[in-house]
């Protein structure tokens, strides 16, 4: 992770317009120290980013582009109150430009599921993205927040540790009454619309994070949306694969001619930033796949990895969630034809998380703490 005078000087970029007053937003959702002021941040002469520290589970970073009485909109949250917040603080900029287009970057339901805000609007996503869409309600996350509460004071099959993971990821957000909306419009490779004179182009390079990851770049105001295939701060992870697609997918961030890179999670990015992710999936193909050749489980495999005095001593330790290598082994074992559920359904997913929660207990100093404390 980038020092905190370094991630000042990147938030120090951009100027901040608007959002909680610094005092109320000097914790994280989830009792971390803030390490930048959430809120608006003007990118661009008419680009805007809505910065959520420290980028953990469901703090997501959304873009607006104003376009000559028109805005765009890329992303929403996990819930409708947090989108509702995101929109009230932007209301200087949407009155006098209105929302009319909204682009998903992915398929993950903390930068889709405020959609239903914005029923009567145009919202772009690629192929890939919509048919995956669907694969997570929000009523099971809810039933699954509230089953966790339960399952933490059950300490049978280290039932507690899942469940105070779980409820504690979920804590902040609120999935009742959550409905999925769909994009209307769907492309596949490259899709390029114009809004009012203002050229926005959007550019599949999924599959990786998920199936359908998308990038949307602003060439006149050379500011590029990243999406979830850029982490900054915090473990990425890959739930569909394959790598090489993922790392494809940075290395074309490195070729754009941007100015601002905005991450899906965390704060603004540096060219340096997107080539320490490419670093992190280079260092953890090449550890794992050394265990994976002498048949080493990929549960065991992702503890020593991530307990190594190699990950120890590189900057990847001080990401926030580490433990997340379980579920970047799990993708990484499958396509080096391990067997393992491609991908893993309800059951299996819950099984993931619960081994994912298990490692981050041998984590004490990682971050959120909240995730890993009773």
């Amino acid at each position: 992770m980038p020092s905190d005078s370094g991630i000042a000087m990147q938030q120090a970029q951009a100027e901040w317009l608007a959002g909680r007053p610094q005092a109320a937003s000097a914790l994280t959702r989830f009792g971390e120290r803030a390490l930048f002021r959430e809120g608006w941040y003007r990118v661009g002469r008419n680009s805007y980013a809505w910065m959520v520290p420290n980028g953990s589970w469901g703090e997501t970073n959304i873009g607006l582009i104003e376009c000559n009485g028109q805005s765009v909109l890329v992303d929403t949250c996990w819930d409708v109150k947090f989108t509702e917040e995101m929109l009230r603080f932007a209301d200087a900029i949407v009155r006098r430009s209105p929302i009319e287009y909204v682009i998903n970057t992915h398929s993950d339901g903390d930068h889709c599921w405020g959609n239903q805000l914005f029923a009567d609007k145009t919202i772009i996503a690629s192929q890939a993205c919509v048919r995956q869409m669907r694969h997570t309600q929000p009523g099971s996350l809810q039933a699954l927040k509230m089953g966790a509460r339960v399952m933490r004071r059950l300490p049978l099959f280290s039932l507690h540790r899942f469940g105070h993971y779980m409820s504690q990821m979920f804590q902040p957000y609120d999935f009742t009454g959550l409905r999925i909306l769909e994009p209307g419009e769907a492309f596949r490779g490259e899709k390029v619309i114009t809004v009012k004179g203002v050229e926005i182009v959007i550019t599949e390079v999924g599959p990786g994070h998920t199936d359908g990851d998308s990038i949307v770049f602003v060439p006149s105001e050379r500011v590029v949306y990243a999406g979830d295939i850029l982490f900054v701060g915090v473990t990425p992870v890959m739930w569909s694969g394959p790598v090489e697609q993922l790392v494809a997918g940075l290395k074309r961030l490195l070729t754009l001619e941007a100015d601002v890179i905005v991450p899906g999670h965390g704060s603004l990015a540096t060219r340096a930033d997107v080539q320490s992710v490419i670093d992190y999936w280079d260092f953890l193909q090449t550890a794992l796949h050394r265990c994976f050749r002498i048949g080493m489980p990929l549960l065991r495999a992702a503890r020593d990895v991530v307990l190594s005095p190699s990950f120890r001593t590189s900057p990847f330790a001080h990401w926030d969630s580490p433990e997340r290598i379980v579920s970047n082994a799990h993708t990484l074992y499958r396509y080096w034809g391990a067997s393992v559920a491609s991908p893993p359904g309800k059951l299996g997913m819950m099984n993931l998380m619960r081994q994912q929660a298990g490692l981050a207990f041998e984590l004490p100093e990682a971050t959120p703490r909240a995730m890993r404390h009773f």
